[in-house]
């Protein structure tokens, strides 16, 4: 073992449940005060916003290249004759899309059932 492997080795064995815990409760009692004030908070309730519609937006984009995807593929197979995908692979497509759709739409109006708010 080197001289690295051996203080972690020793830092384990120092560190107990016991002191794990004493340090984790001194410091929640260190940083309360910190933790009162929420202007912390701010800047990452507003990241987490514009992550949330960044999210919306590229898997609406995601969701409109691949039926696009697929009528072009549909449409090509129609014009050389090979008929590879047919109209019920596009319906598929647009089925796979609203139910995806359906089911994250149906999971936010549930959280909101229970008291959750999905704020915008």
């Amino acid at each position: 073992m080197n001289v690295s492997e051996k203080k972690i080795a020793r830092l384990f064995l120092w560190l107990t449940p016991q002191r794990y815990f004493f340090t984790l409760a001194v410091m929640c009692v260190a940083l309360t005060p910190e933790l009162a004030s929420a202007a912390w908070y701010d800047p990452i309730l507003s990241f987490a916003r514009e992550f949330k519609t960044g999210l919306i937006v590229l898997g609406g984009i995601v969701a409109l290249c691949s039926l696009v995807y697929c009528g072009v593929g549909w449409l090509v197979s129609r014009m050389v004759g090979s008929m590879e995908i047919q109209f019920f692979d596009y319906l598929k497509t647009a089925g796979v899309i609203g139910v995806v759709g359906g089911s994250v739409a149906l999971a936010t109006w549930a959280y909101s059932l229970w008291g959750g708010s999905i704020s915008s």
